[in-house]
C-alpha cells in the first residue's frame, strides 16, 4: 500500500507537499478572489464576502468532520488490512456527504434572512450579501462533497490528485472570476458564480477518479448502511467541526466589533488580513492533513516506532515553519495589502498596521493545528475537540471579548496572537499527558 513508507524528515515533507500546495493554492485562489471583488466592485463588496464567510464556514466545518474523521478511520482499517469494509465505509461517507448537503443548502436558503442577520450584516451591505451567498448556497453539496472527496485522495496515497482536483477548480475559478467582474461587470454575483462553478469542476475530478478507476485501493461501491460509521466520522472528526463553526462564531463578533469601533473600512481591513492569516496557516494545515493518514495507518498496524517518528519528526518541522512563517508574515504583509487597496488608504493603514500586531501568532499557530489533527487521526475525537473548543471559544472568544474593551483596535489584533500562546501551553500539556497511551513519544 501507499501509505507504507519509511519514516523520516524527507519523506513527510515529500508525502505533504502535495497537501500543502493544495492548501496554500486554495488561499491564493481566495486571495486572488478578494482582490478582484475589491477592484472591481469596492470594499463594500469585500466587507460583504467576509460577512458572508461564516455560511461557507459552516459547509467546511461539516465537510471537515466527516473527511477528517472518516478518513482516520478508513486509514486505520487499512491497516488493518480490511480492505471491503474500508471501501464499502468510505463510499458510504461520500453518499451520506451528498445527501446531508443537499438538506444543509435548501435550509439555508428558507432562511437567508434571518440568516444574514445573525451574521452582522446591516442594512447598506444586506443586498450584496443576499446576491453573493446564493450561488454558493446552490454550490454547497459539490463543495462539500469534493472536499471529503479531496481528503480521501491522501488515504488512497495520491495526494498529488487532490492538488490537480484544486487546481483545476482554482484556475477555472480565477479566469472566470476576471470574465464575470472585469469583462461582463457582473458584480459580486459573477465572483459567487465564478466560486460555485470551481468548486463544482473540482469534485468531478474525485468522483471520476473513484468511481471509474477499479485498481487502487480505495473506489466506489455499493454502500452498506451503517449508522455506527457515520456517528464514528463525526464523533472522530468533532474537532474540525468545533473549530470551523468556533471560527464562523468569532467571525461573527470580529465583524460586529470590527463594525462598531471602526466601520466598514475596519471590516475591510480584517478581511484582507484573513486572507493573508489563511494563506500563511495553509502551510500548517497541509502539513497536518497531509500526514494524517500515515498516523492513522501506522496506528492499525500497530507500528508504534513509526509513530514516535512522525511525532518527533513533525513537531522539528513545525518549529521551523514558525519561524519561517513569522518572518513571511512581516515582509510580505505590506505588499500583499497593496494589491487589494490603494496605498495611504484608511483601509490599507489599519490592515497593514494590524497584521504587525497580530503576526506573532504564527509562532504559535503550528503546533496547536498539528495537535488537533494529530488526536483525531488516532481516532480520539474527544481530545481533539477539547483543544479546538478551548483554542476558539476559550481563548480566542475570550482574548476577542475582553482585550477591545481594553485597547479598543488593537486588542482586536492582539487577541489571535494571545490565544495561540495559550493554546500551545496546552497543547503540550496534553501531548505530554497522552503519550503512553498512545505510545508516540
Amino acid at each position: 500500500m501507499r501509505l507504507e513508507i519509511k519514516i523520516s524528515y524527507f519523506s513527510l515533507i515529500k508525502f505533504a507537499a502535495p497537501t500543502v500546495a493544495m492548501f496554500v493554492l486554495m488561499n491564493v485562489y481566495f486571495i486572488i478572489d478578494g482582490i478582484f471583488v475589491s477592484r472591481a466592485v469596492g470594499t463594500n463588496a469585500l466587507a460583504a464576502v467576509n460577512l458572508v464567510m461564516p455560511v461557507l464556514g459552516i459547509t467546511f466545518a461539516l465537510a471537515a468532520m466527516l473527511s477528517t474523521g472518516g478518513n482516520a478511520f478508513v486509514a486505520r482499517q487499512l491497516g488493518e488490512r480490511n480492505l471491503l469494509d474500508a471501501r464499502q465505509n468510505f463510499s458510504l461517507i461520500v453518499a451520506s456527504t451528498f445527501v446531508g448537503s443537499t438538506v444543509l443548502a435548501i435550509l439555508c436558503m428558507i432562511f437567508l434572512r434571518p440568516l444574514l442577520s445573525i451574521l452582522g450584516t446591516d442594512e447598506q451591505l444586506f443586498e450584496l450579501c443576499r446576491v453573493y451567498s446564493i450561488p454558493l448556497l446552490i454550490s454547497v453539496p459539490f463543495v462539500m462533497g469534493g472536499m471529503v472527496v479531496d481528503n480521501f485522495f491522501v488515504v488512497e496515497g495520491r495526494p498529488e490528485l487532490s492538488l490537480l482536483s484544486s487546481t483545476i477548480g482554482g484556475v477555472i475559478n480565477l479566469v472566470l472570476d476576471y470574465i464575470f467582474l472585469f469583462e461582463m461587470g457582473m458584480g459580486i454575483e459573477g465572483a459567487a458564480i465564478a466560486t460555485a462553478i470551481g468548486y463544482t469542476l473540482s469534485a468531478v475530478v474525485g468522483l471520476v477518479y473513484f468511481g471509474v478507476r477499479r485498481r487502487g485501493t480505495l473506489y466506489f461501491v455499493r454502500p452498506i448502511m451503517r449508522p455506527r460509521v457515520i456517528f464514528k466520522a463525526m464523533s472522530n472528526g468533532i474537532s474540525e467541526l468545533v473549530t470551523a463553526l468556533s471560527m464562523s462564531v468569532v467571525t461573527i463578533v470580529l465583524n460586529n466589533t470590527m463594525i462598531m469601533l471602526a466601520g466598514g473600512t475596519g471590516v475591510a481591513a480584517m478581511s484582507i488580513a484573513m486572507y493573508v492569516e489563511e494563506l500563511l496557516l495553509a502551510i500548517y494545515l497541509g502539513y497536518s492533513e497531509g500526514i494524517a493518514p500515515l498516523t492513522s495507518f501506522n496506528q492499525g498496524e500497530g507500528n508504534f516506532d513509526k509513530l514516535r517518528r512522525i511525532y518527533r519528526c513533525s513537531l522539528k518541522i513545525i518549529a521551523v515553519a514558525a519561524v519561517s512563517t513569522f518572518v513571511l508574515s512581516l515582509i510580505v504583509a505590506d505588499p500583499l495589502v497593496r494589491l487589494f487597496v490603494d496605498e495611504y488608504s484608511p483601509v490599507h493603514l489599519i490592515a497593514v498596521h494590524g497584521f504587525k500586531i497580530f503576526a506573532a501568532s504564527f509562532l504559535f499557530a503550528g503546533v496547536n493545528v498539528f495537535a488537533s489533527s494529530m488526536f483525531t487521526a488516532l481516532n480520539d475525537g474527544r481530545t481533539s475537540a477539547i483543544l479546538s473548543f478551548c483554542h476558539t471559544i476559550v481563548f480566542l472568544l475570550g482574548m476577542l471579548i475582553i482585550l477591545p474593551r481594553i485597547l479598543g483596535v488593537d486588542g482586536v489584533w492582539l487577541a489571535s496572537p494571545a490565544a495561540e500562546f495559550l493554546s500551545a501551553l496546552m497543547s503540550f500539556y496534553v501531548f505530554r499527558r497522552m503519550r503512553r497511551q498512545y505510545h508516540y513519544d
